[in-house]
């Protein structure tokens, strides 16, 4: 496989029909930039392409739902794809699970720059920006839960240059090394490359395979995060194909609101003004490290010690959440403290499990569900006969082994928390 150095931008999972949720209070002064964020990390999907002189933009799916976009979805990237066929940048789609060529709605016709892989098979695009032949892009738009079967993507015969264009999963097991340089999938929120397979990182070197190119599995992520479990930087990829179809492949961050997951361990003796100290600190580091993003930040603060209780009890952690939240929520850009709590001990100390109190009691009931994994803990009895077939009932069913060991830890710290009155001499 051999061919001229190219350049392109790969982005997926816009989903420009959801605003950012899961924040039970969003300040008036982000609501609106809520609402944006979406729209603002995808026109800068555009930008990137054009910064960085792309020769093409190739999109991976599950851009926007248009029945929940409403009218300004589908006018929107209209606008950007207008912007990139006056620079003369092509666009080759895969359709996602949300998106599928026969959903995009008549009435906002797609301009020539835009090349959409059909349905149900594999469809391919020769690029040719001067006439002739630079790189072949085979692919398909997502046609159900199914994972992608590598063996539809044909490489070039002739040993065109060839990157895969779809959206789904590929079985880790069977990286697909099949003279196709480059898999630009999507499908998923956040940016991954797949495990086992040679590829290119960024700003890494490209690693050889024997008999031929090395093949990069990758997907962009969304732009923008839009829950709180989507932290850190959000963004687009870079790609740059060598002559040889070795990919390197580099993030261009694009998101506009940022989710932190921030946790923090105390001293033990730490006090308010220590934990202020340490908090202040933190937040200052991160708002140097995104100046230009508005951040949203979960605080979790380990340790062991008095303060645990003051936190998880007292009003601490509120005013220590409402000092944060004025002192740097309304910055622009803001760094909106969204929740602030104590993490629990992973264990109790082994005393209370021998105490002769309601305490020492509960534990070691506890305990006795620990060191037996095969008795059932059944939940299901404590429900009111209404509830049985209920949302409750699914809640306390405890799929595996796993799931069961933190319920049984949880279910003791909070039982040492509410009968901590028992513990003291």
């Amino acid at each position: 496989m051999s061919g001229r150095p190219l350049r392109f931008v790969h982005a997926s999972d816009f989903h420009l029909e959801m605003p950012l949720q899961g924040v039970v209070e969003v300040p008036e002064h982000l609501r609106e930039a809520f609402c944006d964020a979406p729209y603002t990390a995808a026109r800068r999907v555009f930008d990137a392409a054009l910064a960085e002189e792309a020769q093409f933009l190739v999109l991976s799916g599950d851009l926007l739902d248009p029945g929940r976009a409403g009218l300004r979805g589908p006018l929107f990237l209209v606008e950007q794809f207008s912007r990139l066929a006056e620079q003369g940048v092509a666009v080759y789609w895969a359709g996602g699970e949300v998106d599928p060529p026969e959903a995009w709605p008549a009435t906002f016709p797609l301009p020539q720059n835009v090349h959409l892989f059909p349905r149900g098979r594999t469809g391919q695009f020769v690029h040719t920006p001067d006439g002739t032949p630079l790189v072949r892009l085979v692919g398909q738009s997502r046609d159900g839960p199914r994972p992608l079967r590598p063996e539809r993507f044909e490489p070039d015969p002739a040993g065109l240059t060839t990157i895969a264009v779809a959206n789904g999963h590929i079985e880790a097991a069977a990286p697909p090394d099949r003279g196709i340089c480059y898999w630009a999938l999507g499908g998923r929120p956040d940016r991954a490359t797949l495990p086992g397979a040679p590829a290119a990182v960024a700003g890494g070197a490209p690693t050889a395979v024997a008999g031929g190119s090395p093949t990069a599995v990758h997907w962009p992520g969304s732009p923008q995060g839009c829950r709180p479990s989507e932290t850190g930087i959000h963004g687009c990829t870079l790609v740059e194909l060598d002559e040889n179809g070795h990919a390197r492949t580099s993030l261009l961050p694009t998101d506009a609101i940022r989710w932190l997951d921030e946790r923090l361990t105390l001293d033990e003796n730490a006090g308010r003004k220590e934990i202020e100290a340490a908090l202040h600190q933190r937040m200052c580091a991160l708002r140097e490290a995104a100046p230009k993003v508005d951040l949203l930040v979960a605080w979790t603060l380990a340790g062991s010690g008095p303060w645990v209780a003051e936190l998880r009890h007292g009003p601490l952690a509120t005013e220590l959440l409402t000092a944060l939240r004025s002192e740097y929520g309304s910055a622009t850009p803001a760094a909106w403290s969204v929740s602030l709590e104590a993490e629990p001990a992973e264990a109790l100390p082994a005393a209370l499990y021998e105490q002769e109190t309601i305490l020492g009691d509960f534990l070691r009931g506890v305990r006795q569900y620990e060191v037996n994994p095969a008795e059932p803990l059944e939940l299901e009895t404590y429900l009111a006969e209404a509830h049985v077939a209920g949302a409750l009932a699914a809640a306390v069913s405890i799929p595996d082994h796993e799931a069961r060991r933190r319920v049984l830890r949880d279910a003791a710290l909070l039982g040492a928390e509410l009968l901590g009155a028992e513990s003291k001499p």
